[in-house]
């Protein structure tokens, strides 16, 4: 049998556990980094190597070695806060030919926000630097980054430290490109603070009495305000907005459950015209 010694970029990438040419900043110039917790920034892996192995990644990003390339970057190029570009990734299971080893599929395309922020992790940004992104006024996309880098990689200790003076901020940001949703970017990060979930992927957990005194932080805030338990900071209306939810829920399900019924339906008229058929042919 011939051995096949034939490795695609990408391929090799993955392999050798290169980041295609993305680089640290030389320390002795911009100061020492941040000290963060974990391995390979605590991502899901299927995601964390999928970025790894774009080509965006590592042929346009690996260009970039200076902080101010990768703002100016980043300012461009970010349009969207989700994961995974919206229509390119299913957690639906699929064999064959279109299995995740051939790189389709289920696995989805990153989109350029991960991407942007796997290229901070490889640029090793100080203290300084991500102070720098969350009070950014250049772009909403830059603090929405040092947000998401600080809940991805700072120690699980001081995350609601760097994160709680936010929670209220009003500044609108789109998070999906296709349905041009806009959330209150407090809305966004109280969401990077209370869900381990966001948009099929997940954040590394806190461990369980951090969530509950971050949980607790966050009704005090509220109170302080002067705020009802269960209304919406931003606008909506607590019991109401959960109304409606349940009645979207419950009509997605309606519909689901008719979508259902008609394939079944569909089915059994193809079984019964094939035995017509065979009927028919003897």
């Amino acid at each position: 049998m011939v051995k096949n010694n034939y490795k695609s970029g990408r391929v090799a990438t993955l392999m050798d556990g290169s980041y295609g040419g993305n680089e640290a900043q030389d320390p002795t110039v911009v100061g020492e980094p941040y000290k963060v917790e974990g391995q390979n920034m605590n991502m899901n892996m299927l995601l964390f190597n999928n970025i790894r192995a774009d080509m965006y990644f590592r042929e346009e990003l690996s260009h970039i070695k200076t902080w101010e390339g990768f703002l100016e970057k980043t300012v461009k190029e970010v349009r969207e806060c989700t994961p995974w570009i919206t229509g390119t990734h299913t957690v639906t299971t699929k064999k064959g030919m279109c299995s995740g080893t051939r790189g389709v599929g289920t696995q989805g395309r990153p989109t350029r926000m991960w991407t942007h922020l796997v290229k901070l992790w490889t640029m090793k940004p100080t203290e300084r630097q991500l102070e720098q992104l969350v009070e950014s006024k250049q772009s909403p996309y830059l603090r929405v980054m040092g947000f998401l880098y600080l809940r991805y990689c700072a120690p699980r200790a001081v995350v609601w430290d760097w994160l709680s003076p936010y929670i209220d901020e009003t500044e609108g940001i789109q998070v999906e490109r296709l349905t041009k949703t806009k959330w209150p970017l407090g809305k966004l990060i109280r969401t990077f603070l209370t869900e381990t979930k966001f948009y099929d992927t997940h954040f590394p957990r806190f461990p369980v009495k951090m969530q509950r005194d971050i949980n607790a932080g966050i009704k005090k805030w509220d109170k302080d305000q002067g705020r009802e338990e269960g209304v919406d900071p931003f606008g909506g209306g607590g019991a109401e907005d959960r109304d409606r939810s349940d009645r979207d829920r419950k009509g997605r399900g309606d519909r689901d459950d008719h979508r259902r019924y008609n394939d079944r339906d569909r089915g059994d008229r193809r079984d019964r015209d094939r035995d017509r058929d065979r009927s028919r042919e003897r």
